[in-house]
C-alpha cells in the first residue's frame, strides 16, 4: 500500500480510536488499554521493543541476512539500554517459522516480511528471531531487569483487517487466539521463570475472529494481561529515505521537537519501538535507540517498562497528589478491577453500587464481557455484596469514587490481607 494512502487511513483510525476510547470509558473491567497515565512526580517515560528477540545482524544498508553475522540487533539494543541506565518493555514472539507457505512481499512495504503472514527477522529467516530460537536473550532480558510482553507466539493478527492486511491469515477464533498466547506464556516462563502480565495484538488488530463476537479484551482478560498500547512512535519501522543517517535523524527529530515545545511532553508516555528491521530490511534504531536515550536524558527522563511505570500512576485521570492515589495503587496492584477499559478511574464521579460491588471483584473473576455487574448480580445480591465489606455502606453511598477507593484501601490494610475482600 502507498504510504501515503496508510497514513491517511491512519488519521481515520485515530478518530475511529478516539471514539472508541469515549465508549471504552463507560465499561468497568478487568483489562485497561494502557497508552500512557498521569505524569508522575519524576520525569519517567516507558519503552518498548516489538517483534524480537533477534539475533538478525544490524544493517545500515539492504542485503542478505547472514545467519552467521554478530552482534544482533536485540544484543545492540541491550547493550545501549545498559549503557543508559534504562530497562524496557520486550513484546516478544515465539516464532513464525510456522508461518509457511507463503509468499514475500514487495520491498518497502507492508508485505515485505510476507504476504500471508509475518516472518521475523526476515522472510525464510525465521530461525534469526523469536523466543524458541533466541531463548538467550530471553533471559538476558529478564537478567537484567527488563520487562516482557506477550505479542503472540506465532504472530498472527486475532482477526481480519480489511485496510491494510487484508491478504493477512487471521486466527478463527478465541480459543485459538487463548492457545497461542498461552503457548509463548508457557515458553517465556520454562526459559526464564518470568511471568507476563502485559500484551499487545498484532498490529493492534482487536477483533478475533471473522466476526470479532470476542476480542482482544476477552482474550487478555482469561490470560490475565493488561493491554499494553503507546502513546509516541520512536520511528524506525518505516520505509527508509533512502540515506541512513537521515533514517536515524527521523527518529530523534521527533521527540527532540516534542520536548523543546513541552519538557513535560513524554512524562507518563508508552514509547513504541521496533526490535527489527523496517519496511525496507534496515535497522536504523541501532544507531537511533542511543540518541533518544541521550535526549531523554539530557531532559531528565528515566526511561523504564510499562509494569513499572503503572506501577507509578496506574491510570491516566489519577493525579500523582490526588489523595487516593496510594488507595488506587495499592488496589490495582492487589488485583483488583477498579478501573475503566480506556484506563481512566473518574475519581470525581459518584460511585454506583454496581461500580462499588465491581471495585470488589478481582481481576482474575470478573469476566471482561460484562459490561456492567448488574447484569450478574440482582440488586439483592449487590446489596449483600456490598454489606459483606463495608457493613451498612455508609462510608461510601452518595459519594466520589475516589473516597470509595480510599474506603476499601483502608479496609485491606486495617485487616492486613487483600484476600478477605475476596
Amino acid at each position: 500500500m502507498n504510504i501515503r494512502v496508510f497514513s491517511i487511513l491512519r488519521g481515520i483510525n485515530r478518530h475511529i480510536k478516539r471514539i472508541r476510547r469515549e465508549r471504552a470509558g463507560e465499561i468497568m473491567s478487568p483489562v485497561r488499554r494502557i497508552e500512557f497515565v498521569s505524569p508522575p512526580k519524576e520525569r519517567v517515560c516507558a519503552m518498548t521493543f516489538d517483534d524480537g528477540p533477534t539475533a538478525a545482524p544490524c544493517l545500515p544498508t539492504g542485503g542478505t541476512v547472514s545467519p552467521g553475522a554478530a552482534p544482533g540487533l536485540t544484543a545492540r539494543l541491550l547493550d545501549v539500554l545498559k549503557q543508559h541506565g534504562a530497562t524496557a518493555t520486550f513484546d516478544v514472539v515465539g516464532t513464525t517459522a510456522e508461518n509457511y507457505p507463503d509468499v514475500k512481499g514487495a520491498p518497502h512495504t507492508h508485505f515485505v516480511f510476507g504476504t500471508k503472514y509475518d516472518h521475523y527477522a526476515c522472510f525464510e529467516q525465521d530461525a534469526l528471531a523469536g523466543a524458541l530460537a533466541q531463548p538467550a536473550l530471553i533471559r538476558r532480558m529478564v537478567e537484567e531487569g527488563h520487562e516482557i510482553a506477550n505479542h503472540g507466539y506465532r504472530h498472527r493478527i486475532f482477526g481480519p483487517e480489511y485496510f491494510v492486511y487484508r491478504k493477512r491469515v487471521f486466527q478463527k477464533n478465541l480459543g485459538e487466539v487463548t492457545a497461542d498466547l498461552q503457548k509463548l506464556h508457557d515458553l517465556i516462563k520454562e526459559i526464564s521463570g518470568y511471568e507476563i502480565k502485559l500484551a499487545r495484538p498484532p498490529h493492534y488488530v482487536d477483533r478475533i475472529g471473522r466476526f470479532g463476537r470476542d476480542t482482544a479484551y476477552t482474550a487478555f482478560a482469561r490470560m490475565g494481561y493488561q493491554y499494553m498500547a503507546a502513546s509516541a512512535d520512536g520511528g524506525g519501522w518505516f520505509p527508509t529515505k533512502g540515506d541512513y543517517d537521515a533514517d536515524v535523524r527521523a527518529m530523534v527529530s521527533p521527540l527532540e521537537e516534542m520536548l523543546k515545545r513541552d519538557p513535560e511532553s513524554l512524562n507518563g508516555k508508552i514509547i513504541f519501538q521496533k526490535d527489527g528491521y523496517n519496511m525496507s530490511m534496515q535497522s536504523p534504531v541501532a544507531d537511533a535507540l542511543g540518541l533518544q536515550l541521550k535526549l531523554l536524558g539530557e531532559y531528565g527522563y528515566r526511561v523504564v517498562g510499562v509494569e513499572e511505570l503503572t506501577r507509578l500512576s496506574p491510570f491516566e485521570d489519577v493525579a500523582r497528589d490526588d489523595p487516593c492515589i496510594e488507595a488506587v495503587r495499592g488496589l490495582d496492584s492487589a488485583g483488583y478491577a477498579i478501573g475503566f477499559k480506556n484506563n481512566t478511574f473518574k475519581p470525581n464521579d459518584p460511585v454506583t453500587e454496581e461500580q462499588l460491588a465491581a471495585m470488589c471483584t478481582p481481576r482474575r473473576e470478573y469476566n471482561a464481557k460484562r459490561r456492567a455487574v448488574r447484569q450478574v448480580m440482582q440488586p439483592e445480591e449487590i446489596r449483600r455484596f456490598i454489606a459483606e465489606r463495608f457493613g451498612d455502606c455508609g462510608a461510601v453511598r452518595g459519594t466520589a469514587r475516589r473516597d470509595a477507593v480510599m474506603a476499601a484501601w483502608a479496609i485491606i490494610r486495617e485487616r492486613g490481607s487483600s484476600k478477605s475482600m475476596i
